[in-house]
């Protein structure tokens, strides 16, 4: 590889996607990985499987910086919760160890804002309490992540390797998971308005509170992370929108923006995830520089635009 390439571990997921087509825009060096043998979204992605250190070694080679992004295995069933734990960390951890193997400067980690203990406020970095479990339904991602988190420090005071970490919250937009069992909320709701559904029905209350990112704005800060070196190494990062939006407020918006007039029914019998959830971004101004993010209303035109467009070049089925 050329010198200075930038590695992306999970380049066909939403933000390993958004991140390579932004490098790609740039002109800089770049390789991402895919786990898929199907079609590539990228002239340079790379068929592999991170679970074998065998080839994480091989994938680092030559590289300058790495992004452990949309590597991770997601979408356990209620019935296994555990099986994407061991395959997850095989991958983190097999990246970090070839990374230092390999010489790898500098490495950004993204985490998730699965790690913290539930909370009523807009959480901060430091409150994190490892005493205290993540919220239920986000036990698995949340302890994974925060195991991660940890080895990722160990690698970083261990060899001296620049590794950013870095807490999303719930990240949207384009290259999501569309039409999928697996779907977060806000595609869910995308294409169930697009679909015209009616009634529309929600689970849970409309005042559940989530801190929705537009993934163009974290690919923003991931790429903030990697050129530049004030960004601090072994100190977690809450990457959000710095606005709490309720379920209520996103439902509406995503119906206006997909012309569905049809009745909503907020349906408090269905189970639902934690009732708030929000970041707390001072640390995050303060290192980035304060750059506005993008409104839920503006994100949500965007990936519904992008979602149409896929969906009349015949590249996406499932509206």
């Amino acid at each position: 590889m050329t010198e200075g390439t930038i590695l992306v571990a999970g380049g066909s997921g939403l933000i390993g996607a958004n991140l390579s087509l932004r490098l790609e825009k740039m002109a800089v060096p770049f390789v991402s990985t895919r786990f898929s043998k199907g079609p590539a979204l990228f002239p340079n992605s790379v068929q592999c499987d991170l679970t074998d250190y065998r080839q994480c070694l091989s994938i680092t080679t030559g590289i300058s910086s790495l992004v452990i992004s949309a590597a991770a295995i997601s979408g356990a069933a209620r019935s296994n919760p555990s099986q994407n734990i061991l395959p997850n960390v095989k991958i983190a951890a097999g990246l970090l160890e070839a990374c230092a193997v390999n010489g790898v400067r500098t490495v950004v980690l993204l985490s998730s804002s699965s790690v913290y203990q539930p909370s009523s406020h807009p959480i901060r970095e430091e409150e994190l309490d490892l005493n205290l479990a993540p919220y239920p339904s986000y036990l698995e991602a949340g302890s994974t992540n925060r195991f991660l988190e940890q080895l990722a420090s160990l690698y970083c005071r261990a060899y001296g390797m620049r590794v950013v970490v870095l807490r999303p919250s719930s990240v949207y937009g384009p290259f999501d998971k569309f039409g999928s069992p697996n779907s977060n909320v806000i595609p869910s709701l995308i294409v169930r308005a697009m679909r015209g559904e009616a009634p529309f029905e929600v689970w849970g209350s409309p005042l559940v509170v989530r801190d929705f990112v537009y993934v163009e704005d974290v690919v923003d800060d991931i790429l903030a992370s990697l050129f530049d070196e004030s960004i601090p190494a072994d100190s977690p990062i809450n990457v959000g929108s710095g606005l709490a939006v309720t379920i209520g407020d996103a439902v509406d918006i995503i119906l206006k923006r997909c012309g569905h007039g049809g009745e909503v029914v907020f349906n408090g019998d269905r189970p639902t995830a934690i009732p708030y959830r929000a970041l707390d971004t001072a640390k995050h101004a303060a290192l980035f520089g304060g750059k506005p993010r993008t409104g839920l209303a503006a994100g949500i035109a965007r990936t519904v635009a992008w979602l149409s467009a896929q969906q009349e070049g015949g590249a996406f089925h499932g509206v």
